[in-house]
């Protein structure tokens, strides 16, 4: 079974957040969508069943409760299980402030898994959306809808403002991610809080900046890589999140006095 809508900006009448699309899918078996590129922002929620996301090279398990988000210009790919195949439901919105819902969420392209708690009022909102579109509903009506839908994906997921919150869920997201090349501009993004204010806490709190940390830690796995593996110099370079052999080769001789090849030779 599969119901799709699609609607345009004036069906809100708003430039801050606007539906685009809403539906859902009973999928069969190993039915699957992409690699494709989005010009909009659009959310799966996991109703039952089970199925994978990938982006990028990344690939992610989703069960009931999950849900995944799709950013505008990305190449993403998902696709059912072979034997539970999952049934979602989705939402697809923009607007100026629609960057900004997901980053209060906890949700971003870096960070694109979220979980929710009731599948059937998740499911319920998605029919509201449809059926107050389609019956011309004003534009607040809609918009109190998509408010609706995100504040149950905050509720689960928002990111606390505590300081150590903050700092310890910094620390975690570079740790599970350092190897795709982060950037500190992505980790606050994940952290729905500003680039400066993350630099702050982590001055007062680490004595350090947030980009010394980040390369600090890449530096020390490619440490442990190069004496624990048979990784070549570039295989490690790649997995520790560096795309420039001469910045990795400089920055690591600058933390350890001798350059990845060197460094390798002495220590085996």
């Amino acid at each position: 079974m599969h119901y799709g809508l699609v609607t345009d900006k004036s069906s809100t009448s708003s430039d801050v957040l606007y539906m685009h699309q809403v539906g859902w899918e009973t999928c069969e078996p190993n039915h699957s969508f992409g690699p494709a590129v989005r010009d909009h922002y659009l959310i799966h929620c996991v109703l039952d069943g089970t199925g994978e996301f990938y982006v990028g090279k990344r690939r992610y398990q989703l069960k009931k409760g999950e849900g995944f988000l799709i950013v505008p210009g990305v190449v993403t790919f998902y696709q059912a299980d072979a034997e539970n195949p999952w049934r979602y439901c989705w939402l697809g919105f923009n607007g100026t402030e629609a960057r900004n819902i997901c980053s209060q969420c906890g949700i971003s392209m870096d960070s694109p898994i979220f979980s929710f708690e009731d599948a059937a009022r998740i499911e319920e909102c998605i029919y509201d959306l449809r059926k107050c579109y389609s019956l011309g509903g004003s534009g607040f009506l809609l918009l109190s809808k998509l408010y609706e839908f995100f504040s149950m994906i905050y509720n689960k997921n928002k990111v606390h403002e505590n300081r150590a919150d903050i700092i310890g869920m910094a620390v975690d997201f570079i740790r599970k991610n350092y190897s795709y090349g982060i950037t500190v501009q992505q980790t606050a993004e994940h952290l729905g809080v500003s680039r400066s204010h993350l630099f702050r806490l982590f001055k007062q709190n680490m004595g350090q900046s947030v980009q010394e940390y980040l390369l600090a830690f890449k530096l020390e796995q490619a440490e442990a890589m190069l004496k624990e593996t048979n990784m070549s110099i570039k295989e490690v370079m790649y997995s520790c999140g560096f795309n420039d052999m001469p910045n990795f080769s400089r920055q690591f001789k600058k933390a350890y006095g001798k350059p990845p090849a060197a460094y390798r030779t002495e220590k085996r």
